[in-house]
């Protein structure tokens, strides 16, 4: 948390920056993301005690944290968790051939999250054990919870083998799963499955909006804004549907662990070096979406100039 009050502004368009300009650049698979600033931001004026309280440095004073409902309570929470999701899911997700995408739903609508990590659990060594049984390897796993607007949960799976990934019938993983039903989803020709996936986890169909309670439909129809998509279904159809942006975000319990993940998954590599450099490291990939935004104090003084880009090396130019 940061006590210094301080706006952002998007830039209508984005400064190349100077070569000098510190970079930091986060490697994940196929996609690289490079975030720059004009200048390094000076240390922050607070500091964390403990879980509920922090010092002041400006004041002396010290001040107790304010504890959000929901994750959609807090921006810089929201914006973290999806990152982190993007960059883990672009790191192991690089082979559409090797990964399957499964979905684990309950038949009933169950709302308990210590029975949702405990069933998932028991299902993922009951699958490692079908796999070896059936002469598979035992995949690499990242795990991430979704809530629905019925209040149920559901888990989706993308499990990483390191070639070929074996064809698993959906009834023979409804087996042993237990719970209700499952769904194996195709990855198609996606090249940047993170983006994908997060916007699917956050963003809610339309029509599912009916099913939130009375004062959460109403909060969700102030603060979020439609918007038509298309989508591929699981015949590989291209279709359109109207979803909610974000809506899904004030499901979520604040300070929620919603991903998990297996040991040998990579982790993204973050690198810091001047703009110069960088900008070497991503020239034979294609740019595929940047923006610029300008941080100024409560006063309105100059504090910084923050450019990201991201880059896609499958893409071609």
């Amino acid at each position: 948390m940061g006590c210094m009050q301080a706006s952002i502004k998007r830039l209508d368009t984005v400064p190349v920056p100077d070569d000098s300009s510190p970079a930091k650049v986060v490697k994940m698979g196929n996609v690289v993301e490079l975030v720059t600033m004009e200048r390094l931001p000076v240390g922050g004026c607070c500091i964390k005690l403990n879980k509920e309280e922090y010092l002041d440095l400006r004041t002396g004073e010290v001040k107790n944290f304010e504890h959000n409902t929901t994750r959609a309570d807090d921006l810089v929470s929201v914006q973290t968790t999806l990152s982190n999701i993007r960059a883990l899911v672009n790191t192991n997700v690089t082979d559409a051939a090797c990964v399957r995408w499964v979905t684990l739903t309950y038949a009933d609508n169950m709302t308990d999250t210590e029975r949702l990590c405990s069933d998932y659990q028991s299902f993922w060594q009951r699958f490692s054990r079908w796999c070896k049984r059936h002469g598979f390897s035992v995949p690499e796993y990242i795990s991430v919870i979704e809530p629905q607007g019925r209040g149920a949960w559901h888990v989706h799976a993308f499990f990483i083998w390191p070639d070929q990934a074996p064809f698993v019938p959906n009834d023979t993983l409804a087996k042993l799963w237990r719970q209700g039903f499952v769904a194996v989803k195709a990855l198609h020709d996606c090249d940047n499955i993170g983006a994908y996936f997060s916007a699917y986890l956050t963003d809610m169909p339309l029509d599912e909006l009916s099913k939130l309670p009375d004062d959460l439909r109403k909060t969700v129809a102030t603060h979020c804004g439609q918007v038509s998509k298309d989508f591929v279904d699981d015949d590989g159809n291209t279709k359109t549907k109207s979803f909610v942006k974000g809506a899904r975000l004030y499901l979520y319990p604040a300070g929620m662990n919603i991903v998990r993940h297996s040991r040998k998954i990579k982790l993204p590599v973050v690198e810091r070096m001047l703009y110069g450099k960088a900008k070497k490291i991503v020239s034979a990939a294609t740019e595929t979406f940047s923006r610029a935004y300008e941080v100024r104090d409560a006063d309105g003084g100059y504090i910084n100039t923050i450019t990201k880009a991201y880059y896609n090396k499958l893409r071609k130019k």
